[in-house]
């Protein structure tokens, strides 16, 4: 990312990187690089505006100049056609509990940057010569939506709101991070609300009858509400959650969550990702 780095050394700052890379089903990209600069002392404040008056001068020429090449090169490297457009900068200051912090955002589409063929998305070929991350720095590729990761190297450092995040300091190898995206089925996007409704329900029918044959094979009673309880702790969490979590917050035992949890991940209502030693549970939307 060297080439997409701002330069602040001089003025002893220390920063915080973020690259979010949104990949749209054409092969464009949509990136959002985020600077975050510590303000502690006014000294620190001066120092970051000194940046940010360069942002709209030399400073903003020479970074747009730098992220052409690069464009230019994996063009060539690839063998496929892209483009820079959408360039946008700003910078802006925040206050928080611990004190300021100065931010600068550069915004831009890049097209051509993944291959599309086939209902699949693939994501990595511009990283010629492997990627680099500082400490620090941050890499978040977004899945666009109606898609799924079907693969990816090296694993992500996590997996969480649809995205594939790794953290630095990190060195890859060629052609890395990949990933491949896969266009999921578009049944959603053709049936009415109320057969979506009906399907839900059926799903989470089928759910509770598995579970409840499964428990009572082992002895074991199905709690009356505990699917239910399970589906609104993750919409209270946005659609996921850890599956401690789970069981904190439905007073479950840890083998009724796993077991419902299994019923409802073959019957399509959620998946289950493991992220480091937590397993995350997704609601399928």
């Amino acid at each position: 990312m060297a080439a997409l780095t701002l330069y602040t050394s001089s003025q002893g700052l220390e920063e915080n990187t973020y690259f979010t890379i949104s990949v749209n089903p054409d092969g464009s990209a949509e990136w959002v690089v985020e600077h975050r600069y510590p303000l502690k002392t006014a000294e620190d404040m001066e120092a970051f505006k000194a940046v940010a008056a360069d942002i709209s001068k030399e400073l903003m020429v020479g970074y747009r100049s730098r992220l052409e090449q690069l464009v230019l090169e994996a063009s060539k490297l690839t063998g496929r056609n892209m483009g820079l457009s959408g360039f946008d900068v700003h910078a802006y200051t925040q206050t928080t509990l611990t004190g300021g912090v100065g931010v600068i955002v550069f915004k831009f589409v890049w097209t051509g940057f993944a291959s599309a063929a086939d209902d699949k998305i693939y994501v990595g070929e511009v990283f010629v010569g492997g990627l680099s991350l500082a400490g620090g720095e941050t890499l978040t590729l977004k899945i666009p939506y109606g898609y799924r990761a079907v693969d990816y190297s090296p694993k992500p450092d996590e997996i969480r709101d649809g995205s594939l995040v790794w953290y630095g300091p990190r060195s890859f190898t060629d052609g890395r991070p990949m990933a491949v995206f896969s266009k999921q089925s578009n049944l959603g996007e053709t049936l009415t609300g109320y057969q979506l409704v009906l399907i839900s329900l059926t799903a989470l029918a089928f759910a509770g009858a598995s579970a409840a044959l499964y428990l009572r094979k082992r002895s074991e009673k199905v709690p009356e509400s505990g699917f239910k309880a399970i589906i609104e702790v993750l919409k209270r969490h946005g659609g996921e959650a850890p599956q401690h979590v789970i069981v904190e917050e439905t007073g479950l035992s840890k083998a009724s969550v796993s077991i419902m949890l299994k019923a409802l991940e073959s019957s399509g209502v959620v998946v289950r990702v493991k992220s480091g030693r937590t397993k995350v549970v997704r609601l399928v939307r």
